[in-house]
């Protein structure tokens, strides 16, 4: 076999490795929003459309303009205080699971450092933060704030977007306005 016919086989086999691939981009969402789904179910979680007056222990809202993002108000924090603005910044606790059947607890908050280990400024292009991050601060509103999300790829960090992974988070947050 000579040297081209060895390259040309090689680039028909790499070619038809590429194009038998059945996991593509599209296949990936679709097998995510399956994943959120399937997660809904078995947490028996009740999802509305509009934002609800009372939050239920298993109420999750649907927020608009944000596909397959789900928010839970745990615990409103101190009403009292000023709501977030853009630039405060957010001193974050989380746990981070997967969604699947035996969720794994990816990341939990630790507190040996610092009560509130993550910082962040509050809608801005911060790299401590992702999209779902600053969403759920807009509707956590407070200081001492608690909530659970459902986050798909889209709304995570970068990194987790090329996997097609959505994640489960619990938050707390303190607002540091300077």
């Amino acid at each position: 076999m000579t040297t081209k016919h060895l390259i040309i086989s090689l680039l028909s086999l790499v070619a038809l490795t590429a194009c038998s691939d059945s996991t593509s981009y599209s296949n990936q969402l679709e097998a995510e929003e399956k994943l959120i789904d399937n997660f809904i179910s078995r947490q028996g979680i009740t999802v509305v459309d509009e934002e609800p007056a009372q939050w239920g222990e298993k109420v999750y809202w649907r927020i608009p303009d944000y596909d397959n993002f789900y928010f839970h108000l745990v615990s409103p924090g101190d009403t009292a205080s000023a709501e977030v603005e853009t630039n405060d910044l957010i001193n974050l606790r989380y746990t981070r699971y997967t969604l699947e059947a035996y969720a794994d607890t990816l990341r939990a908050w630790n507190t040996d450092d610092s009560a509130y280990p993550i910082q962040f400024k509050y809608w801005t292009s911060d790299d401590n933060a992702c999209t779902g991050w600053q969403v759920a601060v807009k509707y956590m509103k407070h200081s001492g704030a608690q909530c659970k999300i459902i986050c798909p790829s889209k709304l995570g960090f970068d990194s987790e977007n090329s996997s097609v992974i959505p994640y489960g988070y619990d938050m707390k947050i303190q607002i540091k306005r300077y």
